[in-house]
């Protein structure tokens, strides 16, 4: 019968339904101030009447007098404490006129109706009518109340409804505000690129210069020359490297096992030449057996050792220094070359534009449009209850 029922439903847009709105909460704030007037005007009167009942209740008589005296104790007690939580009830009864003060008189009520529970019950066996007439007083009053909570339910539910409109409409603000963000960092984020680009091109473009190739060439030559130097060191040692590493822990010498390890710095740092002391000892260490070579590489280690003369080692520390020096001066004499100052300039602004375009790309990233999708579907929940359908 669901589609039986949506036949009575008024159908309209997101526009209609705010205007329709604001007629709807004019009525909610008419009906409840009405209720509350109508609820003030009438509450001198019905706690008198609620008096009058508690006056009734206080000297009505048993109907039956020849009960035990201890149930007549029984009764007494019950009354006065029935009539005393009564009394202070209305002393503190109001009519309210907003959602906190409904809260406070609800929460009077239910209080109420605990404390006389117990009380309450035990009178009705001994005077059932005026504890009737009591409460029918008391629920004259409640009723007053209960059109005024009516109004100010339906008045939560406009404004329920209202703010999912409101927040529709600040979604809506927001994405149009983030979508236009979004479209400016887009932008900046192409000029950036294309920039980047540019300098890119101007790069490529700056290196096919006679002054940059020689620049490039002599940074290259350096370093080959450097490599070179360093690679006829470790060449030597390489065929030395077990054989002094076995040897170097038989004898318990760091100095002598950094040969094995970095034989380039070793050699450096050995000012004295202090391998050289140990070149027989090695020899004969070998040729014994005792370090344990295999048989293939006995040989070789045998003839890396020969090579092991002072004339050698020093002009392969000589060579590596001298090549070592050409490469530091060729590069600070480069660094200070307009060519290469220019060309590091290039580097640098390539660098800050890709650093920029890295920040803004994550940026963006960081953009979240948001979306009204549940907020409607939720509207359109609330909108049910007034026997409307939302169009989009």
């Amino acid at each position: 019968m669901d589609w039986f029922k949506k036949l009575f439903f008024k159908k309209k847009s997101l526009e209609e339904v705010s205007s329709w709105l604001k007629e709807e909460q004019e009525t909610a704030e008419k009906e409840q101030q009405q209720a509350i007037n109508t609820g003030q005007q009438a509450l001198p009167e019905l706690l008198r009447n609620v008096k009058e009942a508690i006056a009734k209740l206080e000297k009505a008589e048993l109907r039956n007098p020849n009960i035990p005296e201890r149930a007549k104790h029984f009764m007494q007690g019950n009354r006065e404490q029935f009539i005393r939580l009564t009394n202070k009830f209305i002393e503190n009864i109001f009519i309210p006129k907003d959602g906190p003060d409904i809260s406070q008189i609800d929460l009077l009520f239910h209080q109420y109706a605990q404390n006389v529970a117990r009380p309450a019950t035990i009178l009705l066996e001994f005077f059932g009518e005026e504890v009737k007439k009591l409460r029918s007083a008391m629920a004259s009053i409640e009723e007053k109340i209960v059109d005024i909570k009516k109004t100010q339910a339906q008045k939560d539910t406009i404004k329920k409804t209202g703010d999912l409109i409101q927040k529709i409409e600040d979604i809506k603000n927001e994405k149009e505000t983030t979508e236009k963000q979004q479209a400016e960092f887009q932008t900046q984020l192409q000029q950036l690129i294309n920039k980047r680009d540019t300098l890119k091109k101007e790069k490529e473009e700056f290196t096919k210069k006679p002054e940059y190739a020689q620049v490039k060439d002599d940074i290259i030559s350096s370093a080959k020359e450097r490599q070179e130097a360093e690679q006829d060191i470790t060449g030597l040692f390489l065929a030395l490297s077990d054989a002094i590493k076995k040897y170097a822990h038989k004898i318990k010498n760091e100095k002598i096992a950094k040969y094995a390890e970095n034989p380039l710095e070793a050699l450096i740092k050995d000012y004295s030449l202090g391998i050289l002391k140990h070149k027989e000892d090695i020899a004969k260490a070998v040729t014994s057996g005792e370090l344990e070579l295999k048989p293939e590489k006995t040989q070789k280690t045998l003839e890396a050792i020969k090579q092991l003369t002072k004339e050698r080692l020093g002009a392969m520390i000589h060579r590596y220094a001298k090549a070592k020096k050409r490469e530091a001066d060729i590069q600070g004499d480069v660094a200070e070359r307009p060519i290469m100052k220019e060309y590091t300039q290039y580097a640098e602004d390539i660098k800050t534009a890709n650093t920029e375009i890295e920040q803004l790309e994550k940026t963006i990233a960081k953009l979240k449009i948001p979306t009204d999708e549940e907020t409607k579907e939720e509207l359109k929940r609330e909108l049910v209850t007034f026997k409307i359908t939302l169009v989009l």
